[in-house]
């Protein structure tokens, strides 16, 4: 029978041993920190190993011996021609204590290069990634079992350590923020949700004993609320030193159980000494830039920024290249579990949800670089596992009690807060089974484990590449939906974003070339002319195609991702430039020396008169053979007998 215990053993030991071996742990040859990575990391060796931490020159050597990126980014210039990392010192501090360990090993063992880089300091931050993925499924675990049945919770840290992209960046990039942020927001929502059962509790009690003249006992009991206060706000300080904007973690103090005046000044004297703490706990950068810049505020960011005005909400959600809930669907469920919460915990949830969406999504680069599905909102998933088991619990059980109880049938020896918790909020006892029928049990069993599949699966196709590491679009992600193998023919999809629909057709050929056709590197020639065609009366009449047909040879390497050989469609009318679409050449190709392309473009609206122009545009110092090129006309419908 499935229960947390089990769940969270199984969760835990999947994300290990994949981490393991997809970090090539076992072969010693461990490279993790790399891209922006290296930017959270380079306080370490900066202070502890190179005693640098104004110039980062160390840096080079790293760059020269270590596949890290392709130029050091992570670090900025100041004006007084020192650098620094661009990014918060928070996972450094994480880091700290298991760094000395490790290069104390190093310099007394002699078995790597003591650089800060090698693989046991690689090794370190597998297993630290590992110990916090530890920490966050542990304590998210007695999070929801305060109030939701062994059953729900089994369930629920299925869907959240299997079903979500957290499980990629915990695999996948330990040098990342967001497994740390992950077992943080979990430490949190726990301690939280003890102590604000205490303070209750402590309310009663204290004027229990006052009136019977029990001081001592009242002032120890205020003195444990208090030292509440400072742990939440030790971990919320932490969270904002690792990224600033956790700041929204303060939407669970501030607004849990607020109901009138007399809750409104209560949440704000619990709020105050939370955030005086993680501000004071914040100072570390503060005082880290003083000490290596001489300046107390340094901007990584220089030259980014938020569009606040204009926030990309609706790609940040549903966006094919990024979007949150596209690729992570199971959170949908948890969205709707907002409204199946008790009222103490709606309000939080929905402000937090609403200034966490608004925040990331006003970032310019809203997507944020190469990642699976919506990077920056996993660490959330530990409060939105809460929503998410009161949907799982609403459904099983057909209703959820007016308000939530914690687990039933706890185990004798639990933590004695749990009580404290259901005497303090008066939860009613919840059955173990939550009287659960056995086709709903299966339907929730059966959805899961398909999101779950769902997401394993679309992390294995980004590993491939079959999902790209950057931008996606809905007919590129339809087309390759479910496919195991790449096919680099697919990628024409990613730039034209159009698939011929399953109408009749007729063809009409406006240029057909089987001369040789010389493509010059860029240096001699930038562009080279194929097509252009203006619209008669009689092609203007029907929905119109174009489609486009080459068979080439291609030579040389010095493309990347932004200059390379590409055909370019143009479709004007007078001077407006009605579409224009670039298809790139290199990212399709098979085999190079003999290769062909082929693509469907349509044409709304087409009128007689307009221009059709298409041509090679070679940014690179490749060159080109065409061997051969067809241009026609598709129109949907036969021509008349």
């Amino acid at each position: 029978m499935l229960n947390a215990k089990r769940s969270f053993w199984l969760v835990f030991t999947i994300i290990a041993i994949t981490s393991l071996i997809r970090n090539d742990v076992f072969n010693g040859t461990t490279n993790v920190v790399n891209w922006d990575g290296y930017g959270y990391y380079a306080y370490l060796p900066g202070a502890f190993v190179y005693g640098d931490i104004e110039e980062y020159a160390f840096a080079e050597e790293h760059f020269k011996n270590y596949d890290i990126s392709g130029d050091i980014y992570q670090l900025m210039e100041t004006k007084e021609g020192g650098r620094f990392p661009i990014y918060n010192i928070g996972l450094s501090v994480i880091w700290a204590p298991a760094f000395l360990v490790t290069h104390g090993i190093v310099l007394a063992t002699g078995i790597t290069p003591a650089d800060g880089m090698s693989y046991p300091y690689q090794l370190m931050v597998v297993l630290m990634g590992l110990l916090f993925a530890f920490l966050g499924l542990l304590y998210l675990k007695q999070f929801l079992a305060l109030y939701f049945s062994d059953l729900v919770v089994a369930i629920t840290l299925l869907a959240v350590g299997l079903g979500t992209n957290l499980f990629y960046y915990i695999v996948e990039k330990p040098d990342m923020t967001h497994g740390y942020l992950f077992a943080l927001f979990g430490l949190f929502l726990f301690r939280f949700a003890l102590f604000a059962s205490a303070q209750k509790t402590e309310n009663t009690q204290h004027t229990e004993l006052a009136q019977s003249g029990a001081r001592a006992s009242g002032i120890r009991m205020i003195w444990s609320v208090d030292r509440n206060l400072l742990v939440l706000g030790l971990i919320a300080g932490l969270m904002c030193l690792i990224r600033s904007s956790e700041i929204v973690i303060f939407a669970i103090p501030a607004f849990y159980g607020l109901r009138n005046w007399a809750t409104l000044k209560r949440n704000f004297w619990r709020t105050l000494p939370i955030f005086a703490v993680a501000l004071a706990v914040f100072s570390i950068q503060l005082m880290y830039y003083k000490a290596g810049t001489g300046s107390w505020w340094q901007d990584g960011y220089s030259g980014l920024g938020f569009d606040w005005l204009e926030p990309h909400l609706m790609d940040g959600l549903f966006s094919y290249r990024r979007g949150w809930l596209v690729y992570t669907p199971v959170m949908l469920f948890a969205l709707i579990g907002v409204f199946q919460l008790p009222k103490q915990w709606v309000l939080p949830v929905i402000i937090f949800l609403i200034g966490n969406v608004y925040l990331l999504f006003s970032w310019h680069i809203w997507w944020y670089g190469n990642t699976f599905g919506s990077r920056p909102v996993t660490q959330s998933y530990a409060l939105l596992a809460l929503p998410l088991a009161a949907f799982i619990a609403w459904v099983l059980a057909s209703r959820l009690p007016a308000e939530m109880g914690a687990a039933a049938g706890a185990k004798k020896g639990k933590l004695a807060t749990v009580d404290a918790l259901q005497n303090a909020e008066g939860f009613p006892e919840v059955p173990t089974t939550w009287g659960v029928n056995s086709w709903r049990l299966v339907m929730v069993s059966a959805t899961v484990l398909a999101f779950l599949l769902l997401n394993l699966f679309q992390h294995w196709q980004y590993n491939q590449r079959i999902i790209p590491l950057d931008f996606t679009n809905g007919t590129y992600y339809w087309h390759v939906f479910g496919k195991t193998t790449l096919d680099k023919k697919d990628r024409i999809y990613l730039d034209t974003d159009e698939k011929l629909s399953t109408e009749v057709y007729t063809s009409k050929e406006l240029r057909l070339i089987d001369t040789l056709i010389t493509v010059a590197p860029k240096a001699g020639r930038e562009f080279t002319n194929l097509l252009e065609h203006k619209i008669t009366a009689e092609e203007a009449r029907r929905a119109t195609w174009l489609s486009t047909e080459i068979s080439f040879s291609y030579y040389g390497e010095t493309y990347d991702k932004w200059k390379f050989p590409s055909i370019v469609t143009e479709y004007r009318r007078g001077s407006d430039n009605l579409k224009w679409v670039q298809v790139k050449i290199p990212p399709t190709m098979d085999t190079p020396e003999r290769d062909s392309l082929s693509f469907n473009l349509s044409l709304p609206d087409l009128q007689e008169g307009d221009i059709v122009k298409q041509y090679l545009w070679n940014l690179c110092q490749d060159s080109m053979v065409i061997r051969r090129y067809s241009f026609e006309l598709l129109t949907v419908g036969r021509d008349p007998e």
